[in-house]
């Protein structure tokens, strides 16, 4: 018990040490160590909303395939111009989604709520999931269309539709799964959830989509088949389809149906069982300076299909086509395939379309029948604009 008290004795003259020491002015001359330190500790947690901090995340995939193209480049410098050509070819082959189908390729976007990205709730915040969305679209590109940017070509994001179904919990890693909704003669529509995986613990009840009530809208069959444009909406125009149904559908679905459309019909669950918590819709083109690109035409130049067997090793008969048109050892070049993107491919007949051909039946099922959820979701939006 004495070794208890004097402990507790010097612990107390410890105390009353520090406080005679504390005066106010050696409280004000630690005031500026203190802030200066607070100041260090808050832009440091505020990291990724730094300068420039975006576009480096935004343009990071660009930046590394360019530099394994100068890598690559750089192992044949020795090699003849001829064999430089071949060495170039076969890793653009190598960087295509060749044999893939266009509805089964994922491109993963890993990333975590940070500080900065979370709101005052302990949730990463709804203006996050645009910026975030902004690095996993261009990672999604770069992956998908690794044909397309070399010759000049570009995707501009006309618009995004999101559904919040489950928040996202602050500094807790979630995952971004963008892949290929629909198209149709003009417009792509990519599809991008927001997924956490379980960690094991106890976790509040997964929001199950609804499904669309028999009072709800049915969705219209009237679609226009898909073939390649044929009139002068080739270029500037970029006015979406109108919101005006057709003679024989009901009135414009409501928002609220259109959004019910969409979570039921197009956010399935998860391969691994990973939780959903937001889906987003954007509705992209695809361009050449101001010209439009039909999307079916850029899905074909860069491999895909929708005929099963097919690989790198072994590729569809439709892909001898793109080689002779941008492939250098086959007598292509990229000056012949962006002129043929710039409207040269209104010269094929109507039936001798490959890129419609490497496509397939089955996709283009699939594609009209996404196409009929996601244009209920346009009309249901672009509705409101009516109130």
């Amino acid at each position: 018990m004495d070794a208890v008290n004097a402990h507790t004795l010097v612990v107390v003259d410890a105390l009353k040490e520090v406080a005679q020491k504390m005066t106010l002015s050696n409280i004000l001359s630690l005031l500026p160590k203190v802030g200066k330190a607070a100041v260090c500790v808050l832009f440091l947690l505020n990291i990724r909303s730094w300068p420039l901090v975006w576009h480096f995340r935004i343009f990071r995939p660009a930046i590394l395939m360019r530099a394994r193209h100068h890598l690559v480049m750089l192992s044949a410098m020795f090699k003849s111009p001829k064999q430089r050509d071949i060495v170039e070819d076969r890793w653009l082959d190598s960087i295509s989604p060749i044999g893939s189908n266009p509805f089964t390729k994922v491109v993963s976007f890993k990333t975590w709520a940070s500080f900065d990205d979370s709101d005052f709730n302990g949730h990463l915040s709804n203006s996050s999931y645009a910026k975030t969305c902004d690095s996993a679209r261009f990672k999604a590109a770069v992956q998908m269309f690794p044909r397309l940017f070399p010759i000049g070509g570009w995707i501009p994001l006309a618009a995004t539709h999101y559904h919040f179904i489950n928040e996202i919990p602050m500094l807790s890693s979630y995952e971004v799964r963008t892949s290929i909704a629909a198209w149709d003669q003009k417009w792509l529509y990519v599809r991008s959830k927001f997924v956490r995986k379980s960690d094991g613990k106890r976790t509040k009840a997964v929001h199950k989509a609804p499904t669309p009530t028999s009072d709800s809208d049915p969705i219209r069959t009237e679609l226009i088949p898909l073939h390649t444009v044929v009139a002068e909406d080739v270029s500037v125009a970029t006015t979406p389809f109108s919101g005006t149904p057709l003679p024989n559908s009901n009135s414009s679905p409501s928002t609220e149906s259109a959004l019910k459309a969409v979570a039921a019909d197009l956010a399935g669950a998860e391969p691994d069982g990973a939780q959903l918590h937001t889906i987003v819709v954007s509705q992209l083109c695809f361009k050449i300076g101001r010209i439009t690109i039909p999307p079916a035409l850029v899905l074909a130049i860069n491999g895909f299909t929708g005929a099963s067997g097919f690989s790198i090793a072994s590729p569809h008969p439709q892909w001898a086509q793109v080689q002779a048109l941008v492939s250098k050892p086959n007598g292509g070049s990229k000056h012949t395939m962006r002129k043929f993107l710039q409207g040269g491919w209104r010269d094929v007949p109507e039936g001798e379309r490959w890129w419609e051909t490497a496509l397939g039946p089955e996709v283009e099922e699939k594609r009209a029948r996404n196409l009929q959820l996601i244009d209920k979701l346009r009309q249901g939006l672009e509705g409101g604009r009516t109130i």
